[in-house]
């Protein structure tokens, strides 16, 4: 049997060692003119909805596993949309994709991505691919994306990306208004671009 001990004992390595990650990890919210749009297609013609107003944190870490000083590494990415924020260009079209991803006046929802490993070669400017959770409508999803990163003259790091979904995937069904007269395609595309300010 394990003594009480040594359980305790074990609780605290881990409880220090969430703390000394925790401790080595900045949280750093991304620049006002970060942007998020979806991109579609219908019978009639592509779709454009920019996001007017997204939050989005980024997590980086200075110190490896052993609290060495390392470069600083992208440790997770969190974006959070509100769905009523999202702008087609056309209140018709804004009121049929509110619609499909259950977004009303008193419940109006939020489109969420969590990036919880960046490969570390994002950083170098090549072309990588990451997993996200990601939330819409209620229903989450594990998603693949490619990410471009670079840094830009002064000293900010830009992350440009893509992520191809199907709606059905999350339980929506690809609105089909004035019976059926248009007909939206089941694949969308999530295009983002994001700045991370230079840290002093």
């Amino acid at each position: 049997m394990v003594s009480a001990e040594a359980v305790t004992a074990q609780q605290m390595a881990v409880e220090a060692a969430i703390a000394h990650h925790r401790s080595n990890v900045t949280r750093i919210s991304v620049r006002n003119d970060s942007r998020l749009w979806l991109e579609g297609s219908s019978n009639v013609r592509d779709w454009t909805c920019r996001a007017t107003a997204l939050d989005a944190t980024i997590e980086v870490s200075n110190a490896d596993s052993s609290g060495r000083a390392r470069s600083e590494v992208v440790k997770g990415v969190s974006v959070r949309v509100p769905v009523r924020m999202l702008k087609c260009g056309d209140r018709h079209m804004e009121a049929h994709m509110y619609a499909a991803l259950n977004s009303s006046d008193t419940a109006p929802g939020f489109i969420t991505a969590d990036v919880e490993q960046i490969p570390q070669s994002v950083v170098t400017g090549q072309m990588v691919d990451a997993e996200a959770k990601l939330t819409i409508a209620g229903v989450q999803r594990r998603v693949r994306m490619s990410v471009m990163s670079d840094v830009l003259a002064d000293g900010t790091r830009r992350a440009r990306g893509t992520v191809p979904i199907l709606m059905t995937d999350f339980g929506i069904t690809p609105p089909r208004p004035w019976g059926g007269l248009l007909r939206t395609a089941d694949r969308v595309l999530i295009q983002f671009e994001i700045f991370i300010p230079a840290q002093p």
